[in-house]
């Protein structure tokens, strides 16, 4: 079935996807990372390792006699010769198309950005693509701003994924805490009275003046990786 723009979900932006496509289509399919290189040589190459690393592991869980290493060994999926197939099939059809794309995968997930419908089309028809989702980028406001209906702040100032002491975060946590002039995500603000330690990328703080970031690197350099302009949704 042909997909139009209408059947694809709307992601409301300040660019486009990877500031270059309009399209994506989500996927799920076994050994999809083995396709990062995008080579045929590489698939081969990647799924004889992960084949001979999981015999070996469980080779070694079924000698030990571990109950639980030999559940996980059992429970471990097969790399199939249908599975193989598959990935040399997707991956005939990237390397021959002369669409604009840019293809991103991790574990079993991948996406494919692209501007070419056709394209998105040609990958629907797969049927050893599972869960397939498709969005489209609409692009709404200025680059690097952030719309709320009713903004309170001039600025949302984002994290980096940071490990910290528990020490580091206590310094933290009691400068945050101590701001009330500014807003913290809501989780940030659980993070902050939870157990864990490591900052997320979607932690943010709303804040007023630049300013006040330099305070927060007195405390703790390196937290936050960008920071965008809030503006009134029109």
């Amino acid at each position: 079935m042909i997909k139009t723009t209408q059947q694809f979900k709307s992601v409301v932006k300040d660019r486009l996807f990877y500031s270059r496509f309009e399209y994506v289509i989500s996927f799920t399919m076994d050994e999809a990372s083995s396709l990062r290189n995008l080579s045929h040589e590489e698939i081969d190459i990647t799924i004889e390792r992960r084949r001979e690393w999981r015999e070996i592991a469980l080779q070694r869980w079924q000698r030990g006699n571990n109950t639980v290493g030999n559940i996980l060994g059992r429970r471990r999926k097969e790399i199939t010769d249908k599975t193989v197939e598959d990935l040399h099939a997707l991956a005939n059809i990237l390397l021959t198309t002369a669409s604009d794309y840019k293809l991103v995968v991790s574990v079993n997930q991948g996406h494919v950005y692209t501007n070419d419908l056709t394209l998105i089309n040609q990958l629907d028809c797969l049927d050893f693509l599972e869960h397939k989702s498709y969005s489209w980028a609409q692009v709404n406001r200025p680059k690097n701003t952030v719309q709320l209906k009713t903004p309170r702040h001039a600025f949302r100032s984002y994290f980096k994924t940071t490990k910290l002491t528990a020490e580091q975060k206590t310094h933290l946590t009691g400068f945050l805490l101590n701001q009330p002039t500014v807003r913290l995500s809501p989780a940030l603000d659980e993070w902050i009275v939870g157990p864990f330690n490591r900052t997320q990328d979607y932690f943010f703080i709303d804040h007023n003046e630049m300013s006040w970031l330099t305070m927060l690197s007195l405390v703790r350099s390196g937290l936050i990786r960008k920071t965008m302009q809030i503006i009134p949704a029109k």
